[in-house]
């Protein structure tokens, strides 16, 4: 068996503060150290970001000082492998909203329900649409997961860039056209160096503003030859069509190109941390709102949200919840806001907290991130991430000029459906 980290809790309490003082206190007041005996909760982690560090900030403390029977484990191993070897962890750590099929697929899903009730767990003060969208990612109208986090969506901009090209900076509010102008008069060869414009790829993030799904649960059969889809393909190729700004990245923008001083806006995702913005001083960068659909105003990405989720197979699974609403309670959530994660609940006061132990977001307009809403989630399924693919595929061959766009949705959709019939054989379930 692997080795693994074990994280334990000690003794100390804390008495709890924070702007829903009552909904904590009636968690704790059920709770007494007294009456429990000892218990390792195990928990599945497989994100970078939350490994010792921030693990520790954001859940180990906080369990060790409210919970001191409790002791968490992180588990980083393959979950379908554990699964398999009969050792599922007791919460499971998910990164986002489609590996939440997989989860259900394992038959790891169980409500949350009894346990939300006994300890009067205040469901209204996680946003709306994050609980929508773990209902419809889970298949199930019962909370079967605590979110924690989620990525916000919002286009950053070198202000060096502007300044060289005369170009006014970008606004809050701007819609795909606007910014696609922009990048137009932004991409250029200067003193042999090609500055580039804009890059919005992968590109389903665009197209989760629409709330375009992939692939139909029922059917199993691929869902992009349509004209929504056809329309986000158009902008993305229209976008990459602009002389010098042919370069798809997909991965890897963010420190290659835009730290690298080389890219003028990015449209994507929380990249605060992966892009090591720390390491670059002097980057005179700042952020705008994700630029939007006309036909969808005030809507960025849908939710790519994190939650903790309860497995079935836990035999400790009351304690496991205890350690799960931990990670959404007031002050871990405050805690995560100041440090640059993204709060799911609905508090004034966590929300403009946003950024401000994070030294190199001082005097930033991280506001952005809350000038969108999240659009409209829909049922994910294990095939999603297939869709994915064949859809940057598609844009790479449209851009390439070696297809034109409906030959590419077309040839996309064919080649999904044979992905999923060939997995849906091997899985027996043809």
């Amino acid at each position: 068996m692997k080795k693994r980290t074990v994280l334990l809790v000690s003794s100390a309490v804390l008495a709890v503060t924070g702007c829903n003082q009552k909904a904590n206190q009636d968690i704790e007041a059920m709770t007494e150290p007294a009456k429990r005996d000892p218990v390792t909760i195990r928990v599945g982690v497989s994100q970078t970001w939350l490994m010792d560090e921030e693990l520790n900030r954001y859940l180990v403390e906080p369990v060790k000082q409210k919970y001191p029977w409790i002791t968490v484990e992180r588990e980083t191993g393959d979950l379908t492998n554990l699964v398999a070897a009969g050792q599922a962890p007791d919460l499971v750590a998910q990164t986002n909203i489609g590996g939440m099929a997989t989860f259900r697929e394992l038959g790891l899903l169980t409500p949350m329900t009894e346990y939300i009730q006994k300890y009067k767990l205040d469901l209204n003060k996680f946003e709306v649409e994050a609980l929508d969208a773990l209902k419809a990612a889970t298949g199930t109208n019962e909370i079967a997961g605590i979110p924690y986090t989620r990525h916000f969506s919002a286009l950053y901009y070198n202000k060096d860039i502007f300044d060289k090209f005369g170009v006014a900076y970008p606004t809050d509010g701007l819609t795909w056209d606007q910014v696609y102008e922009l990048a137009k008069r932004l991409t250029r060869v200067d003193n042999g160096v090609q500055y580039r414009g804009l890059e919005l790829a992968p590109i389903e993030r665009p197209a989760s503003q629409l709330s375009l799904p992939y692939v139909d649960p029922a059917t199993k059969k691929s869902l992009i030859n349509t004209d929504k889809w056809k329309k986000v393909l158009e902008l993305g190729a229209k976008i990459h069509l602009i002389p010098g700004n042919e370069q798809i990245t997909i991965h890897g923008a963010a420190d290659s190109l835009f730290t690298g001083k080389l890219l003028a806006m990015h449209a994507t995702i929380n990249i605060l941390f992966e892009a090591k913005f720390e390491t670059v001083p002097d980057l005179n960068w700042d952020m705008v709102s994700y630029p939007i659909w006309p036909e969808a105003p005030g809507l960025g990405m849908r939710i790519d949200e994190h939650a903790m989720m309860l497995a079935s197979t836990s035999k400790h699974k009351e304690d496991a919840f205890l350690v799960a609403a931990t990670f959404a309670s007031e002050e871990v959530q405050m805690s995560l806001s100041r440090h640059g994660r993204f709060s799911i609940l609905n508090d004034q006061k966590i929300r403009d907290a946003f950024g401000l132990d994070v030294p190199f977001l001082k005097g930033k307009n991280v506001q952005a991130i809350y000038k969108t809403k999240p659009a409209k989630s829909f049922v994910p399924t294990e095939y999603d991430s297939l869709s994915m693919s064949a859809m940057n595929t598609a844009l790479d061959e449209v851009v390439k000029g070696l297809k034109d766009i409906n030959t590419a949705l077309r040839d996309a959709e064919q080649k999904i459906n044979k992905q999923i019939e060939e997995k849906e054989v091997a899985k027996g379930n043809k």
